[in-house]
């Protein structure tokens, strides 16, 4: 059974597995940093923009 959960950027809807805490280095690289909307160019995230 995978360990499915969501990203550990806060404004981002994706999900990841595993041992893995954010969907892409786009989200890794700006975390902690305030922004208004995520930017990690994934279709199942942007679609709720």
């Amino acid at each position: 059974m995978s360990d499915v959960k969501k990203c550990a950027h806060e404004l981002c809807s994706c999900t990841v597995s595993g041992k893995d805490k954010y969907c892409s280095q786009s989200c890794e690289d700006n975390k902690g940093i305030t922004q208004l909307t995520c930017d990690c160019k994934h279709p199942e995230c942007s679609s709720k923009l």
